[in-house]
């Protein structure tokens, strides 16, 4: 069966064992990664409205890629590589992206392009033979929107709505879109990115690693609604007294006007190969937001968003949500680095699955098949 193709699993880790050491340790398959993947997949690297503000023009480092995501005169979100076609200076800089006009001037030789790519001033190039200003724009990057996030891909076999597909149901639901940051975190995690997903996948560990996780959301409690894929996950239901996932499990901001009484009472946790976790909870959504630093470190991103002006007329405090993931993540990154220094062990051989991690097998089919694909 070729995973990639997403068909259904029942809940069943089909007697699985883990990843061996050398896929969180080896730096031939860090590059293999690049390679087969993050340079193939569409990776979320933040808000759309995060690069939208102030000049519209910002730039980015991305699996090593100097990038710059740029407002275009049609309000338009593109994203282009960091570079002067000329002789490949850096056009926009952390220092100087405040300061940039309607224009992007490169400081070097002052090669000028308008905010759609287009080369629009070369001084002293008129009299080059065979030149073309028509041929030396900046070179585009493709980038959607989707849900408010901007994603991008070096490579795209298909739009990002069709890689998004799993949870198009669940967009509307949430208004994802009209939803402002209202908290965001910054962790370095001494740990490969693919522990972080397993750990992420799976519940076996809450009653011993987040017994106070476990209180809101019983480990029994969980289901799943994407189980092969780029897309894994499903809902957890809250318990009986609980409200969100918070300190005291009571909501830290208005219920998101558009659930059902069901999704009122449940959580939804997934994953978004290789980039990104969304957590949908009644009253806010929470995202984590990954970027490989090397086979064993990880930067994580973890954003909270929110109906922000309802928030602040109803004078609730995210305060508690963000104390209590602070604690939970925490407890999280701290088992994948215990991971990560045991599977460096030669001696290591991975155990057998239980059921009960039927998704982090999941994941592991699909990245070991993403891995091999030609």
């Amino acid at each position: 069966m070729d995973e990639r193709r997403g068909a259904a699993v029942g809940r069943d880790a089909r007697g699985q064992r883990g990843l061996t050491r050398e896929y969180v340790v080896s730096e031939s398959i860090y590059q293999q990664e690049t390679e087969r993947i993050f340079q193939r997949e569409w990776l979320c690297v933040g808000r759309a409205s995060e690069f939208l503000t102030g000049t519209g023009v910002r730039p980015l480092v991305w699996e090593g890629q100097h990038l710059l995501a740029v407002r275009g005169d049609d309000g338009q979100l593109r994203v282009f590589r960091n570079f002067c076609r000329h002789r490949g200076s850096v056009l926009v800089t952390n220092e100087n992206c405040d300061r940039v006009g309607q224009r992007l001037q490169c400081p070097y030789h002052a090669w000028t392009y308008d905010r759609q790519g287009g080369l629009r001033a070369a001084p002293n190039m008129d009299g080059v033979a065979g030149f073309d200003a028509a041929e030396h724009g900046l070179m585009a990057v493709p980038s959607q929107v989707v849900g408010g996030f901007l994603w991008l891909n070096f490579g795209p076999l298909q739009s990002a709505e069709d890689y998004l597909q799993s949870l198009a149901t669940y967009w509307p639901a949430w208004g994802l879109e009209d939803l402002a940051v209202a908290a965001e975190i910054r962790y370095e995690v001494q740990a490969n990115w693919k522990l972080i997903f397993q750990n992420y996948n799976e519940c076996y560990h809450c009653p011993v690693v987040h017994p106070a996780l476990n209180r809101l959301t019983p480990y029994q409690g969980s289901s799943n609604a994407c189980e092969s894929g780029p897309i894994l996950g499903g809902p957890m239901q809250l318990a009986a007294d609980c409200q969100t996932m918070s300190e005291s499990g009571r909501s830290v901001a208005p219920c998101l006007p558009g659930l059902s009484s069901a999704q009122r009472g449940q959580v939804f946790y997934f994953t978004i190969f290789p980039s990104m976790f969304l957590s949908l909870h009644p009253d806010y959504v929470l995202t984590h937001r990954l970027q490989r630093v090397g086979p064993s470190r990880t930067e994580v991103v973890c954003q909270f968003l929110c109906q922000g002006e309802a928030m602040a007329a109803a004078g609730f405090d995210l305060g508690p949500a963000v104390r209590f993931w602070d604690l939970t993540n925490r407890q999280d990154w701290e088992v994948c680095q215990w991971t990560q220094t045991g599977m460096q062990d030669p001696a290591y051989v991975p155990g057998p699955y239980s059921n009960l991690e039927s998704i982090v097998a999941a994941f592991d089919r699909y990245y070991l098949a993403t891995l091999a694909a030609d």
